[in-house]
């Protein structure tokens, strides 16, 4: 693992946690820095980030893209809106549930992979990555990384984690970033052009779309959507911006989803009782004769639902601070006058962890979630695994697709738990942007599920979004 990776450990190990700290003693704003503040209340959240928001985002994300900026850095409220108006169709209920038989295939490369690995352990964190990779791969790029097939981990993917540690050193050091950048050291030059490399991937990806397919190719991959998209003018994106903005999906849509995947695996190896819990539920679904469900098979199960509701609770993929730029004029926020042009933040990770809203935050409690009375509009509104308002994560839709799908089909098939090599410090939340656990894996055991359960009641649930 280079220095840089080891950096990263620092940063995502301290601070975190750090900010969190903070709140638990100080309460809900803290100054976290000479011209940032942190919140942690639930009033703040509308504030910072409801649709009508005019605290945009901070100048931190001016240099987290390739350029052109994608929609995730866009910082001008009308060029962001534009701009998800024009890519959300491509991810409306409709279009990804013509995606379904892409997906499938590769949860059916995912079952042959396991297949021969029963009974040893797996690391699932690298086994999720891949198949989320091959995944985003097809539906944005128009081909598999073919991950899953792969003994050798895709160059991209390498180049992807070198992308984050970047982006989380010039959000967290920028100083230290800026000294890097200028180092003549080969290494270091390699290191920093990890993302012109992703975007160059991209590029090639696209181009050799094009050519095999046509831009109008009636494939049910998210690509073709992208490319026939048109502005409120009717003017199309530009190539450029296209293969740009498929490369900024694809970040987003693969690491995402497979540490959700990775924590929620762990979580249930660690608790045996909602594995059987969860089969007994999959055993009342009528259909999946080939191995894997459909989306509508599992879409509205409760406890399905509370599972990776706390999941996310308790380990979402992006848990850091979502720094904005307080507006012209300056504003008042919990009793104290912000100046303009200051930065002001939450972090989920304390979010869902205020014991006021969430009783015992620590524990994995899916029960949390099974009794819709119970749960309360406080809830809704701290629960922000995929951030919140018109900058929401995007590809919402398609992450619940996965996650519960993923899921039932994994966890109908076969028993989950732990490797000896999986512990609760090599399982430690890192955040380098995007979290990752402290060892770099997670090794679990898989084995044949008994094709019976004992009838468990499963009460009545919700889906929190």
């Amino acid at each position: 693992m280079s220095c840089y990776h080891h950096f990263a450990k620092f940063q995502g190990r301290y601070l975190l946690r750090t900010i969190h700290q903070l709140h638990s003693r100080y309460g809900p704003t803290v100054r976290v820095g000479p011209h940032e503040v942190s919140f942690s209340n639930q009033e703040i959240i509308k504030e910072l980030y409801s649709y009508q928001t005019s605290f945009m985002k901070a100048p931190v994300y001016d240099g987290m893209s390739m350029r052109p900026v994608g929609i995730f850095s866009m910082r001008d409220k009308k060029e962001h809106n534009q701009r998800r108006r024009l890519l959300s169709h491509a991810f409306s209920q409709s279009n990804l549930l013509d995606t379904e038989p892409l997906i499938k295939e590769h949860v059916n490369e995912l079952l042959a992979f396991i297949k021969p690995k029963l009974g040893r352990p797996v690391d699932m964190l690298t086994t999720f990555r891949r198949l989320s990779f091959d995944i985003v791969g097809e539906l944005f790029l128009g081909q598999s990384f073919n991950g899953l097939k792969s003994p050798a981990t895709p160059r991209f993917l390498i180049d992807l984690d070198s992308h984050f540690v970047l982006a989380g050193i010039k959000m967290n050091f920028p100083l230290i970033y800026y000294i890097l950048e200028l180092l003549p050291i080969a290494a270091v030059r390699h290191f920093f052009a990890s993302t012109e490399r992703n975007r160059q991937y991209g590029k090639d990806a696209f181009e050799n779309y094009i050519a095999q397919y046509g831009r109008n190719s009636g494939r049910r991959d998210l690509l073709t959507k992208v490319v026939v998209a048109k502005d409120d003018e009717g003017a199309p994106l530009t190539d450029l911006e296209i293969y740009t903005e498929v490369a900024h999906l694809v970040h987003a849509g693969s690491d995402t989803t497979s540490t959700t995947l990775t924590y929620l695996f762990w979580l249930l190896a660690k608790h045996p009782e909602w594995q059987s819990r969860l089969r007994a539920e999959l055993m009342t679904v009528p259909s999946c004769t080939d191995g894997v469900f459909t989306y509508k098979e599992v879409i509205a199960l409760p406890v399905l639902d509370a599972i990776i509701n706390e999941a996310l609770r308790l380990y979402p993929a992006a848990p850091a601070s979502l720094p904005r730029e307080t507006p012209s004029g300056g504003r008042n926020l919990n009793g104290i006058f912000i100046p303009e042009k200051t930065v002001v933040s939450m972090q989920c990770y304390t979010t869902h962890r205020h014991p006021d809203v969430f009783p015992d935050p620590e524990e994995f409690l899916p029960e949390r979630w099974l009794d819709e009375k119970a749960v309360t509009p406080e809830m809704r509104t701290m629960f922000m695994p995929f951030s919140a308002g018109s900058r929401a994560c995007l590809g919402i839709n398609l992450a619940w697709m996965e996650l519960k799908v993923i899921t039932a089909t994994l966890l109908k098939a076969y028993k989950v738990q732990l490797a000896s090599s999986t512990t609760d410090e090599s399982m430690l939340f890192l955040d380098h942007f995007l979290a990752l656990p402290k060892s770099g894996r997670c090794d679990l055991i898989l084995t044949k599920a008994e094709s019976t359960e004992p009838t468990t009641n499963s009460g009545l649930g919700t889906q929190v979004k």
